[in-house]
């Protein structure tokens, strides 16, 4: 039997995630489902394609794809060709990056999600992290009754639960701080915050409001757990 990719993901039934291998680390792909035939697919990763359920590969199947920094745009195009009913999304900095690139062509390919944001169930919203080099994308979920929140970040956090068996992958976490358990890497930290001092506010201010005690992150494993938030805390005050 076929070992199952897209993966729920408890108490939000709407959410699927898939993992795959980029280059040498999990990176994660989640996905929104905002009606039958209607979805949100942040960072789409190509090896993921293949995997996606037959019963939504119909030609009215329509696909938010979102970039949610200028860096998480590897398995765009194959998401593109396959469901050519489609729109793109990224911040509103990360445009010109992109073009640059040559993921889009021009801004009239892609929306920046400061000015239009795709269909999204109740409760969600989107968050524009400041101090991002690459410009990055936060979707937030807030359940009004707990007064809790589940966080899609990017690369922000990692989660790795154990460092990884390739030699070169295992190497670079131990040296860069990257895992086992919730982490921000020395990368995130001195090449992709251009302004480490107003994320630290602005994060912390966001943790406080959102208590957010589901995380999916771009890269590593889910947490889910009530002591997220003061785990959160804690990691951004010994980091940053």
């Amino acid at each position: 039997m076929k070992k199952k990719v897209w993966h729920p993901v408890i108490g939000h039934p709407e959410i699927r995630f898939g993992q795959y291998i980029v280059p040498n680390f999990v990176s994660n792909s989640v996905a929104i489902q905002v009606d039958k035939q209607e979805f949100v697919i942040v960072s789409p990763g190509a090896p993921l394609l293949s995997d996606w359920p037959a019963q939504w590969r119909t030609s009215e199947t329509m696909i938010h794809i979102i970039m949610p920094n200028c860096f998480h745009y590897m398995g765009v195009e194959k998401w593109r060709t396959e469901f050519p009913n489609h729109a793109l999304y990224t911040s509103k900095a990360a445009i010109p990056v992109l073009i640059k690139k040559g993921v889009v062509k021009d801004a009239q390919e892609i929306h920046a999600l400061e000015d239009k944001s795709p269909p999204l169930p109740d409760g969600y919203s989107i968050l524009f992290p400041p101090g991002h080099r690459g410009s990055d994308v936060w979707f937030k979920k807030y359940n009004k009754q707990t007064k809790t929140s589940l966080w899609i970040t990017c690369d922000s956090f990692l989660n790795y639960e154990k460092v990884s068996n390739q030699p070169i992958a295992r190497a670079m976490q131990k040296l860069l701080g990257a895992a086992p358990g919730l982490k921000i890497s020395q990368v995130i930290k001195w090449l992709l915050l251009d302004d480490k001092k107003s994320f630290k506010n602005w994060v912390l201010v966001q943790i406080a409001k959102d208590k957010p005690t589901t995380l999916i992150p771009g890269h590593g494993e889910i947490a889910q757990n009530e002591n997220l938030p003061d785990q959160l805390q804690a990691l951004i005050l010994n980091r940053l």
